[in-house]
């Protein structure tokens, strides 16, 4: 009784080897390929969130003293807010002081206050802000270099002024960068009374 051969099974080549280990290293290929790239766009896409938070660092504004509030003789609340906001040292592109959005709220409401017209003035109109002074470069009165300040006026409209006890927040925005500040009104409203302390 010998051993027999089937004639119809075919055997794996040397050269079928050779080419299945050839388009194992092409697969492997494209994947290495495919994931540098992926990692590459994830470099990428790193840098850009850090070049943009750079970017937007770049012209941080900062409360140099504490805020006050105003007393409205007549009415007995707080009717505007003073402030002197600068231009944190260092940093890079100027700040356009016209372009702030001032976003006020209470206990009631919440309101976008208009910046005055014209934008320097001692006393803005009632539900307007205004610049009444800026420390820096005259030539360029809108816009704060590293380490400029100016004292920003929020004049309150009679519906928005706020009685002791109360709280209140409101928002100063700019490009990549803004300021916020919660507050609660003492009880006794004095002529001038701090309202918020920085640091």
């Amino acid at each position: 009784m010998g051993i027999g051969v089937h004639h119809g099974s075919e055997g794996f080549t040397g050269l079928e080897a050779a080419l299945v280990l050839v388009a194992f290293i092409v697969v492997a290929a494209v994947f290495s390929y495919v994931i540098l790239g992926a990692g590459f766009f994830s470099v990428q896409k790193s840098q850009q969130v850090i070049y943009s938070a750079v970017e937007e660092s770049s012209s941080p504004l900062i409360l140099e003293n504490p805020i006050y509030g105003l007393k409205n003789e007549s009415s007995g609340k707080i009717s505007s807010l003073v402030m002197t906001i600068g231009k944190k040292y260092g940093t890079g592109n100027p700040l356009d002081i016209s372009k702030i959005t001032v976003i006020w709220s209470d206990e009631d409401n919440v309101v976008t206050i208009p910046k005055s017209d014209p934008l320097y003035s001692d006393n803005p109109a009632s539900g307007t802000w205004g610049i009444t002074d800026k420390q820096g470069d005259p030539e360029f009165p809108l816009y704060l270099e590293s380490g400029e300040y100016a004292t920003l006026a929020i004049s309150l409209s009679p519906e928005n002024e706020i009685s002791g006890k109360k709280s209140f927040s409101f928002e100063l925005i700019t490009t990549g960068n803004t300021l916020s500040f919660s507050s609660i009104v003492p009880q006794k409203i004095d002529t001038v009374t701090t309202l918020y302390q920085n640091g």
